[in-house]
């Protein structure tokens, strides 16, 4: 009995001291903890500056600027210059619209003619030595007279034949033409070579007209006069045409033949 008691005793000693040590080990645990935690806090904590603005950074190849305006009046002129590969019926937007006709011409469209650049075919009183009308060729550059030419359209023998029909080999008809920017090849040797293309600004059958030079100009061939086309008489003459259509660039050819 007084072994028993005695176990017991130290049995509870035991639990006791065990309790305690528990106790103190869980006191440190926490007061370690509280200390990181305080440790951490000082150093993730920031000095109490005042908060500074920030000022946003531009990327000068990516902002974005406001448009230039682009000053077109240096680049303007009354006339322009064309290069021969220029397409052949293209024209500036600034187009004269030549008269319907020759007596059809009020204040307003003898000022536009003064200030342009145009051609015109008129007939004259003479023939070639084979009985062939002679046209003369004119051409202006801003409203003034700077060459005349002698041409033929058309064969001796085919003057009276109806000037719209395709195929009759008559002179060309009446009108207004669009004056191509350059030159090409001929298609036949009778063409010379070279051929300015015209195109009718009106309704007609006629087609493949243009300005060339006759190589069988006076010469009792068959061949003297044209199909229909204007042709010089000479190569020089026709160097001279083209150049002026270089030049100048006429807006229009007014064909007034039969009055």
């Amino acid at each position: 009995m007084k072994y028993k008691l005695t176990f017991a005793l130290f049995s509870c000693l035991v639990m006791f001291a065990y309790v305690s040590h528990r106790e103190q080990e869980q006191g440190q645990s926490i007061e370690a903890l509280e200390k990181d935690n305080i440790i951490l806090s000082q150093q993730n904590s920031f000095p109490n500056e005042q908060h500074k603005q920030l000022t946003p950074t531009q990327n000068p190849e990516t902002t974005l600027k406001p448009p230039t305006v682009v000053n077109f009046s240096a680049y303007s002129s009354q006339k322009e210059t064309y290069p021969q590969t220029r397409p052949t019926w293209e024209r500036e937007p600034y187009y004269i619209e030549p008269p319907q006709n020759n007596y059809d011409l009020g204040s307003d469209t003898n000022v536009r003619m003064s200030q342009g650049n145009y051609m015109t075919l008129t007939p004259t009183q003479t023939k070639n030595a084979l009985g062939n009308p002679i046209y003369e060729l004119r051409l202006y550059a801003n409203g003034q007279l700077i060459g005349t030419y002698p041409t033929v359209t058309g064969r001796a023998n085919s003057q009276n034949r109806n000037r719209h029909q395709s195929g009759t080999e008559a002179p060309l008809p009446d009108g207004q033409y669009q004056v191509a920017s350059a030159e090409v090849a001929g298609t036949h040797s009778e063409v010379g070579g070279r051929f300015l293309p015209i195109k009718p600004l009106f309704p007609t059958q006629r087609f493949a007209l243009g300005i060339h030079y006759d190589p069988s100009y006076q010469k009792n061939n068959g061949e003297d006069g044209t199909e229909g086309c204007i042709a010089l008489t000479n190569k020089s003459d026709l160097d001279q045409v083209l150049q002026y259509v270089y030049t100048y660039q006429p807006q229009y050819l007014d064909v007034k033949l039969q009055g």
